[in-house]
Formats: structure tokens, sequence, C-alpha cells
């Protein structure tokens, strides 16, 4: 059946609408179309019903036509609505394999991150951020996937950057995608595309590395020698490349190369920094032993010469040792464990050492604490033994006793480890030496605060990765919360233009929540520090966090810091109480928080007004309104 002539009658009506009624007898367009529906209207009552009501519009008067014509564009429109259908020709076909799945989502919940993903402007960040946050699920759809790739290039590079992450957490099925209509000679664009790929396949990725690499350019060219490193049987082409290449593609090569192991690459690394002692920041990320006794002894004999000569550094020179010192990171044969001691007897010497016009460049204190990063990143080995080592030879000094905490932590029971260092954790202030043993309290807080327990696991890791021997001694807790010095002379910035001291954040990373008398003794520790003004929106939040409340001590010492106190702040301090404390405590807090006088004198007008609001609200067991609401009631 030919519908044409009932979209024909359904246009005119929409034009009549728009016109207005008083047309319809010259629209000659729309006669035709009546004309042309009546073989539809002999065939079907409903087009019958139609035309009925299109003969009426036309003969009726015009007062009545404009309601007459309303009721037949509706059913018009009901008719038309009906007899639609999509339709394609040809054989139905699966979607191309790797250009994304098929979901049952509409376009337009997608239409929002497809905006995002394929146009420009500010925003879309949040928007590609808050679709994966809520439907991960959209970024494999047929649809987005291929914007998401492409998006590899977009022209905001931290959006590019965003992409790759995600094409990396969607996995293998992405890789098709990521490979069709790549091109070697490329932009940034497909060099992305090169480490994505690698990222998600490893090893796996060097059959396609190699095929692409002949034809590869510039930035693509820099990213697929890059990627060569991560398989350990790429060695040999690396080799060729670090002398076939030049400039980033060479350096690319290097830093495969670093990661490489064998005979020929000792080889090539000991003539290389013999020509460029500058290629030594390669090496960086290198754990294998040649790597780490070939930095040990090059560094050696380059700070015996230095130290025979007695001279002032250049500025490039100063800059090059500090790159040496760096490859030293995370290394741990034996050379690298003598170059340390050795380190440790002319550290006298190393101190003295100056730059240009006799400045002095702290090389002692650099090496001490590089030796300290040294031994976090390599975990438990060598290094542990040494570090308690040095710090037993010199235990009259704090210079290893963070050292030593660290790998105590690693490597011994948690008694021992309470028993050997709580002792420099005075809870009796001395009477003498307090400068001297506040210096001893610091390093040995400097080394727990290495120490973190996942709130998930419970498992207590040096630097987030390396697991401690054992738990950590509950009984470090109680010193601390009684010891003489709350301070390790650091603070953190943090939220709300407050600072929070870094004894206290040790503090809480080494809590055991379950434990209830330390978490008591944290919580009234905690207390004391809102009492004392000290950032307290972020030590309230803590003590949320561990079942308590500030009642009593935060209301005092809003009204001694007024200037500080915003009620928006306020509102949200509320509001994260009330998901953690019972609603009676949370009413009296707030009762507690509503002093017109602890607000800054703009709010306290505000605050007089929506006091009493807000309370019935809490009392009636509402959530905290919004600042926007009470900014309303005011």
């Amino acid at each position: 059946m030919n519908l044409q002539p009932l979209y024909d009658v359904k246009e005119r009506l929409e034009y009549a609408a728009i016109a207005g009624v008083s047309l319809l007898g010259e629209d000659f367009r729309l006669q035709r179309a009546v004309e042309g529906l009546k073989p539809l209207a002999a065939a079907s009552p409903v087009f019958a019903k139609i035309d009925a009501g299109l003969t009426k519009l036309l003969a009726a008067p015009p007062e009545q036509r404009p309601g007459l014509l309303l009721d037949v564009l509706a059913l018009v429109d009901a008719v038309a609505y009906t007899q639609a259908k999509t339709e394609v020709e040809g054989e139905l076909e699966p979607l191309p394999t790797g250009g994304g799945r098929y979901y049952p989502i509409s376009y337009g919940q997608i239409q929002p991150l497809l905006t995002a993903l394929t146009t420009t402007g500010g925003g879309r960040m949040e928007t590609i951020k808050s679709a994966w946050e809520n439907h991960p699920e959209f970024f494999e759809d047929y649809r987005v996937l291929p914007a998401v790739v492409a998006g590899l290039g977009d022209s905001y590079g931290e959006i590019a950057e965003l992409n790759a992450k995600l094409l990396q957490r969607l996995g293998p099925s992405v890789v098709p995608t990521l490979k069709k209509g790549f091109d070697p000679a490329g932009k940034k664009e497909m060099a992305r595309r090169v480490e994505v790929v690698a990222v998600i396949e490893g090893e796996n990725a060097a059959p396609w590395l190699r095929e692409v690499l002949p034809q590869a350019k510039k930035d693509v060219r820099a990213a697929v020698i890059t990627a060569l490193g991560g398989d350990s049987g790429n060695a040999g082409l690396l080799l060729d490349l670090a002398k076939a290449e030049r400039g980033k593609n060479r350096e690319a090569a290097l830093a495969g190369l670093a990661l490489q192991d064998g005979e020929a690459v000792r080889d090539f690394w000991e003539a290389e920094l013999e020509k460029n002692g500058d290629s030594i920041r390669f090496l960086g990320d290198s754990r294998t032993d040649w790597a780490s006794d070939l930095v040990a002894r090059r560094l050696w004999d380059r700070m015996e010469e230095i130290l025979a000569r007695k001279e002032s550094l250049s500025n490039p020179a100063v800059i090059e040792l500090r790159q040496w010192f760096s490859a030293t990171l995370g290394k741990s044969s034996p050379s690298m464990l003598d170059f340390w001691r050795w380190t440790d007897a002319r550290l006298a010497d190393i101190d003295h050492l100056r730059g240009e016009k006799e400045q002095r460049i702290g090389f002692g204190t650099e090496l001490t604490a590089l030796l300290l990063e040294s031994l976090c990143l390599a975990g438990p080995g060598p290094l542990c033994a040494l570090c308690l080592e040095l710090w037993e030879k010199h235990r009259n000094q704090t210079r290893y006793l963070s050292h030593a905490v660290v790998a105590a932590l690693m490597t011994r029971s948690a008694a021992e480890v309470y028993d050997t260092f709580s002792p420099y954790v005075l809870t009796i202030k001395p009477l003498l030496g307090g400068e001297q043993k506040k210096a001893f309290h610091n390093a040995v807080l400097k080394g727990l605060g290495r120490l973190t327990r996942d709130e998930t696991t419970g498992v207590y890791r040096v630097d987030g990765t390396w697991p401690a021997a054992q738990p950590l001694d509950g009984r470090w807790v109680k010193r601390l919360t009684h010891a003489v010095w709350k301070t390790t002379g650091q603070r953190t910035s943090t939220g709300y233009g407050g600072n929070i001291e870094e004894y206290d954040k040790i503090l809480m990373c080494l809590l055991d929540p379950s434990d209830e008398e330390n978490r008591r003794l944290v919580v009234a520790h905690l207390r004391e520090q809102v009492a004392a003004g000290c950032c307290m929106y972020n030590y309230c939040r803590d003590i949320f966090r561990l079942g308590g409340d500030p009642v009593g001590v935060l209301g005092p010492a809003m009204q001694k810091h007024s200037n500080t106190i915003y009620l928006s702040h306020v509102l949200d301090l509320l509001a994260q109480a009330q998901e953690r404390l019972p609603p009676a405590q949370v009413v009296q807090m707030a009762k507690e928080l509503f002093v017109v006088k602890a607000y800054q004198p703009g709010n306290q007008g505000l605050v007089r007004k929506a006091y009493p609001h807000i309370i019935a609200a809490l009392e009636a067991g509402k959530a905290v309104p919004s600042f926007e609401t009470v900014r309303n009631m005011g």
C-alpha cells in the first residue's frame, strides 16, 4: 500500500496549523493531497474516517475550522505513527569483529558521551569520567568504541590520555579496533594506539610491533621501539636500533635496552656509558645485577676522582652526578652494597663538596635520602641487612635510624620492632638533651610513616607495596598518643585551607580500627587537635570514621576561629556526620555548631534565620539540607 498521500495530507495540515486556517480554501496542494487519499479511503475504514474529517474541515465555516483541524491532524499523526518502520535492503550480517559490541542502549543514553568524545569545548572530561563510573559498558558499544579510539588524537591532551587509560582497562576486546586503520606514519594518535596495544598484550604484541616497525615514522616509531623493550626476546633488535637510530628513536631504544639482560646488553652499556655518561638516566628502572654493578662501579670511580681533586663542581657536573645517584634506586647487588658502605665511610668528605661560587651542594644528605628510597623500592632483601648494619654502626646518630625502622618492619617480628625502636618515642619530657632526643623521635616517625594499613585487607605495607613481616604491634599507637612530641615538623595541606600534622596522618595510617582501646585513644587525641583549632573539618572527618564525635570541643573551637568558619563547610560536615553517627548525636552536634558568633559576619544573618529549620529537619530524621536550600530559606 502506497502511503505517500497520507504523508502529503499530514504535511499540508501541519502547514495550515502554522499559516492559519483562513488560507485552507486557497491551499491547492491540500486539495490535491485530499484527492490522492480517496483510493486509500475506499480501501480502509481508518482512511475513510480521515477522508470524512478532511471533507468536514474544508466545508466548515471559518470559526469551526481550528478545532476540526486539530482533530483531523491528531488522527493523521496517530495513523502515520502506526505505519512507521525501519528497513534496510540486503542480508543481515554480524557486526565486524573488534568493532565493539551491541548493547540494547538507546542513542539518547549515549549521546552525551559521544558528544564529549567527538567535539571540543569545556566540560567533556567530567562527562567521560562520569559515564565510565556509571556505565562502563557504554565504552564497548559499537557506536562508542570507535569514537574512543579516535579520541586518542583529541586536541585536548588530557582527554586523549584519559581515552588511552580507559582502553587499557577495557582489555583485549579493543585491540582489533586499535589495529584497524592503523597508520605507521601517523601522528600522536597512532603512537598512543601503539602504547595501548603494548600495555594490553605485553610480550604478545611483539610480532605486530615488528611488522609495523619498518614503516613507522616519528612519534609512532619511537612508541614502537619503546614497546619492543617490554619483550625479552627483542634484545638483538634493540641493539641494532641503538646503533642505527638517532634522537628520540635512539632514546627509545636505550630505554628498551635498559630492561633487557644478557652479556651483549651489558657490553653495550659498558661502551655507551664510557662515551656518554648522560645515558645513565635510562638505567634507573633496571634491576638486573649487571646494571647494579655497572652503576656502583662507575659512580664509585667518579666520586673517588671528585674527592681526590678537591675542586668545586660545575653546575653541569652536579646535574650529571645527580643522574648517577638516581640510577642507584632499587639496586642491591654486592657491588652496590659495597658502594653504600664506601659512601658511609666518606660521608664527611662528600658533605664538604662545593658547587660553583663555593655553594654547599648537600650530596651527603641527598645520598642518605636516596638510600631510604632505594630500600623502599627494593623491598625485603640485601638492602634491609645493609641499612640495619649501618644503623648499628652509628646508633648515636639519626642518619640511618629511619632506614633501620623500615628495614626492621619488612624483616623482623612486630614485637622486636617495637622493643627496639619505641624507646626513641618518649612519653615523659626529658630534663636534658631535648632537641637531640626530638630528632631521634622524628627519625623513627619518618620510618613509621612509610607504613600504611590497607583498609580493605588489613595488611600493613611499606610504601603500599611490600608487606610488613608481621602486622604492626598495637603498642605503637598507644605510645604515639602519649608521646611528648606529637609532631614531625611537617604538615600536609588539605581542603578548606587547613594543614594537618604529618604526625596525625601517620597515626591514622598505623591504626587498626578493630582495636577498640587504640581507637578510643586516637579519637581522644583527634578531639584535642579539634579543640586546639587545628584543621577542624579534616580532623572531624577522621573522628567520624572511627565512630566518635566532636561534640563539646568543636563548638568552642569554632568560636575562637570564627573568621574561618563558613556555613557551607559546616553543612557538609553535618552531612558526613549523618552518614556515621546516630541521629541524636547529629542533632546535638548541630545545636552546638549553630552559634551565630561562630560564623563569618556575612553568614551570621543567614545562620540566624535558617538555624531553626535545620534543627527541625534533623530532629525529624531528614537529610541535612544543602547550602543552596538553606540560602533560599534566608
